[in-house]
Order: structure tokens, then sequence, then C-alpha cells
């Protein structure tokens, strides 16, 4: 069989493989401590269940409009309105397949042969891999605890081009980086000042702790800002995402979405319309994560690793391993096959550094978080 010479610059998925290496073990009698993936480990709030539950019973299990049901893109337009004092008309906002399917047709719709994507390193490995798709030039931008895991005006100012479109997310993966929205004004106004354009991935706004930050919507109309479901709403297995772009880009992103899915999934999207009225539990998950972190982050640091910045937002914590003289993919497959515990190689989210660094997700309970540590702490001290 021929395989297309363009699967080749996709690099694998290191944390889905752990976690599938993970679930064998699990699978023929092991203990495992997944601290790996970065899945909520709540369920789907009530109301959205009951609402999915109610639309099945009423038929409404037909395609719907390309851009997405009305009704919910109304929804998503008053979120931004009631939260962030920003007026965004729902004729903006496309709902996706995932986060993952908007980015897909966003970079479709922008990036082809002689374009460029700029991306933090470390960051979300999928940005790299869907553009890589589209034969454009990847632009890696290397980020450290000296800027608090943060890409600036100085990096931008190092680079030999700017690239046609710099994609950062806000809370970052795997750093939990938060950007401010000043911050995020200067790359915007370096960027368009060179007509490029700035993207933000805001899947774990929802996740910051603290003062939650505005969307960077309020910075500019062509900012263009990606968001969905999955994390804040613990909704990952119903593939439901939006994101937010210029008029002008609208009708060449529908005619991707008409074609690669038709709509997004009817059932999903009912339900959805629910996921924003219900802020009381989602502040109670939100508050969960940052006891989490506020109990792993030190135990961590008691252990060993090295963790330069706390993370602010979203449920990871980016940690250095130098003390151990190990490279990070033997370093974590070890502590799967010895100890017992999953977390994930530096590999997955770049270059820069890699080696020398893992990514943990608390995504999972106070007492799982406990006995993985517990497990490293014996581990690690017969290394």
């Amino acid at each position: 069989m021929r395989v297309a010479k363009r699967t080749g610059a996709i690099a694998p998925f290191y944390v889905m493989e752990l976690l599938e290496k993970a679930k064998e073990m699990e699978a023929s009698g092991r203990d495992i401590v997944h601290m790996e993936v970065g899945e909520p480990d709540f369920p789907t709030p009530f109301i959205i269940k009951e609402e999915a539950i109610r639309s099945i019973r009423s038929d409404r299990t037909f395609y719907t409009h390309s851009l997405g049901l009305p009704e919910l893109r109304a929804r998503v337009s008053r979120h931004y309105r009631e939260t962030d004092g920003i007026a965004i008309p729902p004729e903006r906002i496309v709902i996706t397949n995932g986060t993952s399917g908007a980015l897909l047709l966003l970079f479709a719709a922008l990036l082809e042969r002689g374009k460029s994507l700029g991306i933090s390193d470390p960051g979300y490995p999928c940005y790299k891999n869907i553009a890589s798709l589209l034969d454009c030039e990847i632009l890696s931008i290397p980020v450290s605890e000296e800027t608090g895991f943060e890409v600036t005006q100085n990096h931008l100012g190092a680079l030999d081009r700017l690239p046609d479109l710099l994609v950062l997310a806000n809370p970052s993966n795997p750093t939990g980086t938060v950007y401010r929205e000043h911050t995020l004004s200067l790359l915007y106004e370096s960027l368009s000042a060179e007509d490029k354009l700035l993207v933000v991935d805001e899947i774990y706004l929802g996740l910051a702790y603290g003062d939650r930050p505005r969307s960077a919507l309020a910075i500019s109309d062509n900012v263009i800002v990606v968001n969905g479901f999955s994390k804040t709403y613990a909704m990952t297995g119903w593939r439901l995402g939006w994101m937010v772009v210029p008029r002008e880009l609208v009708r060449p992103i529908q005619k991707f979405a008409q074609n690669i899915y038709i709509s997004p999934p009817s059932i999903s999207q009912y339900a959805a319309i629910c996921a924003f009225d219900n802020e009381e539990e989602l502040g109670r998950m939100r508050k969960t994560y940052e006891e989490r972190r506020d109990f792993v982050v030190p135990r961590l640091k008691d252990l060993g690793f090295r963790v330069p910045v706390t993370p602010e937002g979203a449920f990871y914590v980016y940690a250095g391993i130098e003390r151990w003289g190990i490279d990070s993919m033997a370093f974590t497959g070890r502590a799967l096959d010895e100890a017992g515990v999953a977390f994930t190689p530096g590999y997955d989210f770049g270059s820069f550094r890699a080696g020398s660094h893992v990514r943990f997700s608390y995504a999972t309970g106070i007492d799982r978080l406990k006995e993985g540590c517990d497990r490293l702490g014996a581990w690690l001290s017969a290394l």
C-alpha cells in the first residue's frame, strides 16, 4: 500500500499512544494512575444531557445548517455579551465539529504552500500537525520560563519574517500560562501592521483561575477566536466547538465545512444551547481544578520536579526533569512501566527543551493524584 508522503510530516501524538498503552495495561489487570490525558473527569452536566435526550425523542436528528444552528450561534453571541461585554453578531460565529474541526477549516481557508503558521514551542501539537497537511511552513517560536512561557513582541522581532498566521492558546497547553489582554494586544498590533492574522484558541478560557481574562475578541474584530464545549463544559465526546471570524472569512470557511462534514452533530448542538445556563456547576468544576493544582504543584516540587511557572489556567503542569538526566521519552515510558503512572513527554509539545520537560494533567481526583505522586516518590528514590 502506498501511503501519501504528507503523512510523514505528522508527528505521533504521544499522549494518545501513552493512553492506549496504559489502557492495555489496565486490561491485563494493572492499576494505572492517569496524569497524561487532557480530559475532564467530570460527567457532562445534567441539564445538557437532559436536553440531548429531549432532542432525540423529538427527532432532532437531521442535518442542520452548515454553519450551525441559528439558535446556538445566537446563544454563543449572547454569551460574549453577558460574560465579556463584547457584541459579536451571530453571523460571525461558526459552529464546528470540535475545536479540531474549527482549526482544520480555518487553516484550510488561510494556509497553503508559501504561507506560514507561527506556533509557540512548547505548544499544543495539533496546530502543527493539522497545518502540515497544507504544505505550509511552520515557524516554531521557542518560549521559556523567562517570559512565563508567553510569546512576546521580542520573540516576533527576532524572526526573519512574521508568520502569516500566529496561533496561541489562552490559557495554554501544556504550561497553563494565561496571556493578559495587553500582551495579546501588542502581538496583534505587530501582526496587523504587516497584514498578518492572530488566532487565539480559548478552549480553556473558562478554566482560568482568579480573575477571568476577557476574550481576545475585545482587541479587534479581526482577531480570530476558537473555542468549544469540551473542557469547560465537560463535553469532550460531544465533539462540538465554535469559532468567531471576520465576516469575509465566513463564506470560504462554510464551503469547506459543507464538503468536510456537512454540518455539526445536531443532538450536540441542541444540548449545547443549555451549556451556558449552568454557571454554578461550572464554577464548582473550576474550583475543584484549582484545588487540585494547589495540591499537585507543591507535591511535584517536593519530589524534585522543577516547576518555574505556576499554571494560571487549564489543568496542566509543565515540569522540568533535569535533575535525573533522563530524556523525557524514556522517563515517561519507565514511569508508566515501573511505577504505573502515566504522564506526557515534552516531545508532544515541540522540540525546544522537550527532552528535559514533561506534562502532568490534574484532570483527575485528588485521591488518584496523591496515589500517583506517592508512586512517583517511591520510584524516583530508587533511580
